[in-house]
């Protein structure tokens, strides 16, 4: 019974994290041309740099890593747009 149960919870566990990995790459790359379409608007060199890393990580497949800095972007990018 308690490995029944153990195994149950990984098999969630592992469920859940396959459903989140889509979510985070749709949430990148909205963040991806969110950034690219305020610095058309506002040219913010943080900021840029701050989308062009996030760019770059999305591209490699980090998209956890590439949605935190593209968003610092964006919210670097909110008060000028203001």
């Amino acid at each position: 019974m308690k490995k029944a149960l153990i195994a149950f919870f990984v098999a969630l566990v592992f469920a859940v994290g396959m459903a989140i990995a889509p979510a985070w790459a749709a949430t990148a790359a909205e963040l991806s041309k969110q950034c690219a379409d305020a610095l058309k608007k506002t040219p913010n060199k943080d900021a840029a740099a701050l989308c062009s890393e996030g760019d770059k990580l999305l591209k490699e497949g980090k998209t956890e890593e590439a949605a935190k800095k593209l968003q610092a972007g964006v919210d670097k990018l909110k008060p000028a747009t203001k």
